[in-house]
């Protein structure tokens, strides 16, 4: 096959994208020089440019883009980008839907999709547009996969225009009514969608002050312990005070779990796994006379979620469940591999797409409506006084909504209650379990630079850590801390702070502390991350965060891991 690599040999296949992929550079590809093509490269090609259908092929692991000439009217603006780009790259806001038709294919499997929905970049604005895809493997010289065949048919029009058939051919009766109810239903929800974002912001803020307070509490409760540790009397009133620290810690951990403020570290997991480790506990949490019904599909789909905070969540779920049922009967717990439609997602605050839908089910007393529409509120319980925080749901409601997800609850008065969890498929590779680290030394001899602006905070952390044998400088603000960085002064850590005064803030002071030679370790501290150090609290593995109140234990190894790490 001669037409790509001379002039001559390509005179029968003409166009504007015959003349580019002659033109362009695929030696700087995985493909190499044009004129060393395989033949069955050249002839896929032969066939893509001779066809009046939008047709793409995908070559290689990365799926180098090599299209014709209506699928670059269909490109858009991404025209002439799209040419000898990986597909993943060339289509970054659908890049986990085309990795997966890569390894679909490249395994040798096709895939076809009627009136597919997908949100399209092809002009710098969102579009919405519905397609008819289907992707067929191409083989090698040597019959093996090497890449894939797409035939693109947009079917845009047609959708929207018999949508419109459909809205036109109801009874208008009908119509006026469902509007009706629709729009109550709307406006109720975004009622109660406003009072729990006002309730989160101020429970966020309250937990975050708590948690300094707390610190405080905790740190000079240690400290007491250190400087009486002959007095059994002291040692007594201490370990008490130090378990409601604690009790208050967990308190505001699950306020600031509704508020949508708690770090959270995800990662890929299939849920099968992680019910696995929880059910022994469950068990023990429930009782003998619980019965754990588990049905989750053995082909269950991956979902990214922080593995602790879900089985928080599943923990949380099962015992009010058990609570409704007095104790005794079966509860059920299930996971299904569901695609939302549009009309399904109305009201929710989700969109169409691939979901795992875990729920919780029990066959206990229910809930009136009235109790119902303020389940998710924190502090709202119908337990009786010191029985229930009333926190339950509500941890669970912001879990569920910082992992980008939806809850759902379905109760009636004597027919029992389904609590269900809907978390988007995530096509990445399954994380793997990582064993414990062995316990470091707490001790070290290291300089730690703290930077915190409350002041009864920063007195303990220094003694905290001089007794710990470090040398320990101190700074009020990101503003006093970079002065003295840049003035010389060099520790191997800083610990600072998430959230202070001045204009320095804790990420510029990480920023220059990475760019040193060689660079210093961070460490930060927070009663909760807000915005600053990651978008929607999802911390990436490069950030040590050490949440607030910690012990004097947890800080001495966290300083050593992250010095040792470094």
């Amino acid at each position: 096959m001669q037409f790509l690599s001379n002039t001559h040999g390509c005179e029968g296949w003409g166009g504007e994208m015959a003349q580019r992929i002659r033109a362009f550079d695929w030696s700087s590809t995985e493909l190499g020089p044009i004129e060393k093509w395989p033949c069955s490269l050249s002839s896929s090609v032969q066939m893509l440019l001779a066809s009046p259908m939008p047709m793409v092929m995908l070559w290689g692991q990365a799926g180098y883009m090599i299209y014709n000439d209506s699928y670059s009217v269909f490109a858009g603006g991404r025209h002439p980008y799209l040419l000898g780009t990986a597909v993943e790259l060339g289509w970054p806001e659908v890049a986990d839907f085309n990795r997966h038709v890569l390894d679909t294919c490249l395994a040798g499997g096709t895939l076809s999709y009627r009136n597919f929905p997908l949100e399209l970049l092809r002009n710098g604005v969102p579009e919405e547009v519905w397609m008819d895809l289907t992707y067929s493997p191409i083989a090698d010289d040597h019959q093996q996969p090497a890449g894939v065949l797409v035939i693109v048919n947009e079917t845009t029009e047609h959708v929207k225009s018999e949508r419109v058939r459909q809205e036109l051919t109801h009874n208008l009766e009908q119509r006026v009514a469902a509007e009706v109810q629709a729009r109550s239903a709307a406006e109720e929800q975004l009622r109660q969608a406003q009072k729990l974002e006002a309730i989160g912001g101020l429970t966020g803020g309250v937990a975050h002050d708590f948690n300094n307070l707390l610190q405080v509490i905790a740190g000079n409760l240690h400290l007491l312990a250190r400087h009486e540790p002959d007095n059994p009397q002291v040692q007594r009133r201490v370990t008490a005070a130090i378990a409601a620290v604690e009790r208050g810690a967990k308190l505001s951990s699950q306020l600031l779990a509704f508020a949508r403020r708690q770090p959270l570290s995800p990662a890929v997991y299939n849920p099968q796994r992680i019910y696995a480790g929880l059910g022994e506990l469950l068990q023990r949490a429930l009782g003998e006379t619980i019965h754990i019904d588990v049905q989750l599909p053995q082909d269950s789909w991956c979902i990214n979620v922080d593995r602790n905070q879900l089985e928080n969540a599943l923990l949380n779920l099962a015992i009010n469940a058990r609570d409704a049922m007095q104790g005794e009967g079966v509860i059920r717990i299930t996971g299904e591999n569901i695609i939302l439609n549009p009309a399904e997602c109305v009201g929710k605050s989700i969109k169409p797409g691939e979901y795992v839908r875990l729920a919780v089910t029990d066959i206990g007393v229910g809930m009136p409506p009235a109790i119902l529409a303020r389940v998710f509120e924190p502090f709202f319980t119908t337990k009786r006084s010191g029985h229930g925080t009333g926190l339950g749901l509500s941890m669970v409601f912001g879990f569920v909504r910082q992992s980008g997800g939806h809850v759902d609850v379905w109760s009636e008065e004597g027919k029992g209650t389904v609590v269900q969890m809907y978390f988007p498929r995530n096509l990445g590779e399954e994380s793997q379990d990582t064993h414990a680290e062995p316990a470091l030394p707490a001790n070290g001899h290291e300089t730690v630079l703290v930077v915190e602006d409350n002041e009864d905070v920063r007195v303990t952390v220094v003694e905290l850590l001089e007794q710990a044998g470090y040398t320990v400088l101190t700074a009020e603000d990101g503003d006093q801390a970079m002065h003295l960085l840049q003035s010389g002064v060099l520790p191997e850590l800083i610990f600072t702070d998430v959230v202070m005064p001045g204009r320095v803030k804790s990420t510029d002071l990480a920023n220059w502390a990475r760019a040193q030679e060689p660079p210093i370790a961070v460490l930060f501290t927070s009663g909760h991350t807000r915005d600053i150090l990651s978008g929607n609290h999802l911390l990436s593995p490069d950030i040590h965060l050490l949440s607030k109140p910690y012990s004097p234990e947890a800080l001495a190894q966290r300083v050593r891991s992250v010095l040792t790490a470094r």
